[in-house]
């Protein structure tokens, strides 16, 4: 894959899984839970990854080419 494929697949990742954090996040501050409580969610745990993974993969592909 060339470079702009795949940061359009990273911003892609990040927007979809941020939207369904977003979704959770909203939900848990109407019950009146707190933010850090949202984080702990499985979809705090996968926006967190795919932020991670996806940082690491591009530093990767950068450091050997």
């Amino acid at each position: 894959m060339n470079t702009i494929t795949i940061i359009v697949t990273v911003l892609t990742l990040w927007l979809v899984m941020g939207l369904g954090f977003l979704s959770k996040y909203a939900d848990m501050r109407r019950q009146g839970r707190t933010a850090l409580e949202s984080w702990k969610t499985n979809e705090g745990r996968l926006f967190i990854a795919s932020l991670a993974i996806s940082i690491l993969a591009l530093l990767i592909k950068t450091v050997t080419g």
